[in-house]
């Protein structure tokens, strides 16, 4: 990953595949935008010119990506000193005491009160201290808030107790909203530092203004002392007498400084481990240009809130490996928008429906998936054959709307998702297919699991069953891209009808509930002929005859456990049409 080095106008960052140097490229791609770099062969050129605002657009990148995502937003934002302005233009007949009390309260207590007494709060806004007592008035404001409950009954008193009181909740509206501070405003200030513990650290952390010990409360001036201005310096110099190189991108070096320490999950601390180095002597130092790109790796990769992230390793070229990730990035964006789950993995499975209408730009297998978790990393290949399956499940339609949209096998998964799903709070239904699916799993326990969920009416499953039938179908599919099984799609659909008719035939939902539930426990051990014991006894107690293609299908297990979870899908009652986009 060879640089500039000299009077050269450009900074250059070769991409050699690797995941962490190409998520730290994408993420400078997304800082210094479109304007400041551009794409030659499988390298990223950023202007030097960029540097001159690096540290601004850094922080910016974090705010406009994730800043409403944050309980900061809703004081920093215009709208909270609108809402306030609301309420004190409320003529007395208008007012709803109870309404407005509840929703004043919850604002102030989650959010106001929250921030203010914060460690954040305290170190930003002795940058810019206020120009009243913050502590004093939050106090007045608690205690007038109390007040104010008890004045609901009256609508007059309660009136003029909340005009007092919208009067000092602005001047905190005001101060996040208009302060000034280096030219910047010191909301930006405010969450950056919000956003600097929740997704900035992700990727590093230990030094600049991520050290608990740092020196000064000025963010800002923090990463630009430590990492802008070392690759300015780096550039003026002549550097032909250097003796050491950049064990990133072999650049020279007059000096060994700036070892890999801070980043998370992968450097060591050089000065306590010395025993992680080859005879005790560490040789893998960077250059500040490298170090400016790893600070980038956390805007290069695609997070939640919930110290959850992801990253497609597109190695094709640099402009695949920027547009791959920025799909994903737009599917999070969407999500916020929509107050939906913001899973990485689910923005990804979304990103790849996309990409499958283009597959012929983009080459989706052996695609590098890296997945971040509460500061480990985990890394997936989407292998050719699981490409094919989810291409051909993307290709596949499952229903048309009453809309006209033709929702296919892929994306009729969309809305499915179960709560208090092994330690999950939530869990996307197509988020747990894809991740079997990348390690080559088949889903045989994801079909029995929500199997067994919508068998006891489990609340927390709000999957129906035609969802659950697209499982099975992409698992089908699987199947026969991984081995010889001879099952069709066809055979699937009868059974599936199959046992339809035979819970049309019960009067009693319970009875029906009750065998479905037995024909899952006896698929779940492979006890094929107890399975075919209560079958028959359920088709004999009807006086209907017994689907041949359980009995053909006796001596391959894979096909009968398909034939026998399309069945269980069609004999569990179901009242819910399937469901668009949640």
């Amino acid at each position: 990953m060879q640089g500039s080095v000299g009077n050269e106008p450009k900074i250059r960052f070769e991409s050699q595949g690797g995941w962490l140097e190409n998520a730290g490229i994408v993420g400078l791609a997304r800082i210094v935008g479109k304007d400041c770099y551009s794409i030659e062969g499988n390298s990223l050129l950023v202007e030097m010119e960029a540097l001159n605002n690096f540290t601004q657009n850094y922080f910016k990148f974090f705010i406009n990506e994730y800043g409403r995502q944050t309980r900061l937003v809703r004081i920093t934002n215009e709208g909270a000193a609108k809402k306030l302005a609301k309420w004190q233009a409320l003529d007395v007949d208008a007012v709803d005491p109870k309404v407005i009390y509840n929703q004043l309260e919850n604002w102030y207590k989650n959010y106001l009160k929250y921030y203010v007494d914060s460690g954040s709060f305290k170190k930003i806004s002795s940058l810019a201290p206020p120009a009243f007592d913050v502590k004093a008035t939050l106090k007045e404001c608690s205690q007038e808030l109390k007040n104010l409950k008890k004045l609901q009954k009256n609508k007059q008193e309660f009136n003029e107790a909340l005009q007092q009181l919208v009067g000092k909740l602005l001047n905190f509206t005001n101060y996040f909203q208009h302060t000034k501070f280096n030219n910047l405003d010191l909301r930006d200030y405010f969450m950056a530092k919000t956003l600097s513990y929740v997704v900035i650290n992700n990727a590093w952390s230990g030094i600049s203004f991520l050290n608990p010990q740092a020196k000064t409360a000025d963010l800002y001036q923090d990463y630009e002392d430590t990492f802008v201005k070392p690759v300015i310096e780096y550039l003026k110099v002549d550097h032909q007498k250097d003796v050491y190189q950049c064990a990133a991108c072999g650049r020279p070096l007059k000096k060994q400084e700036y070892p890999y320490s801070f980043l998370n999950g992968l450097g060591y601390d050089v000065n306590r481990k010395t025993s992680n180095a080859w005879l005790f002597n560490n040789d893998q130092f960077m250059c500040p240009i490298c170090r400016l790109m790893y600070t980038a790796v956390s805007a290069g990769f695609n997070y939640n809130m919930q110290h959850q992230g992801i990253f497609i390793n597109q190695n094709q070229d640099i402009a695949t490996l920027i547009s791959v990730n920025g799909k994903v990035l737009t599917e999070l964006e969407r999500a916020v928008e929509r107050k939906q789950l913001v899973s990485p993995w689910r923005a990804f499975a979304q990103s790849f429906q996309e990409m499958f209408v283009d597959s012929s730009k983009y080459s989706l297998a052996d695609i590098q998936v890296v997945n971040y978790q509460d500061g480990q990393y985990s890394f997936n290949l989407v292998p050719k054959r699981i490409a094919n399956v989810l291409k051909k499940a993307n290709d596949k339609q499952a229903f048309v709307s009453s809309s006209g949209q033709v929702f296919t096998l892929l994306s009729a998964l969309n809305s499915a998702y179960i709560k208090n799903f092994r330690g999950q709070s939530s869990a996307s239904l197509y988020e747990e297919m894809l991740k079997r699916l990348l390690i080559s799993m088949n889903l045989n326990s994801l079909i029995s699991d929500t199997l067994q969920l919508k068998i006891v009416r489990n609340p927390d499953l709000h999957i129906n069953v035609y969802q659950i039938y697209n499982l099975i179908q992409i698992n089908l599919l699987y199947f026969k891209e991984m081995s010889d099984l001879a099952l069709t799609d066809e055979e699937l659909k009868k059974m599936r009808g199959s046992g339809k008719n035979l819970g049309e035939g019960y009067d009693n939902e319970n009875k029906r509930q009750s065998l479905a539930y037995q024909l899952l426990q006896a698929l779940k051990t492979q006890n094929n002929d107890q399975f075919m014991n209560l079958l028959l006894n359920a088709y004999l107690y009807q006086k209907k005859l017994v689907p041949k293609n359980f009995i053909r299908k006796m001596s391959s297990q894979e096909e009968f456990n398909q034939l026998g979870y399309a069945f269980i899908a069609g004999l569990i009652p179901n009242i819910e049409k399937p469901k668009e986009e949640k």
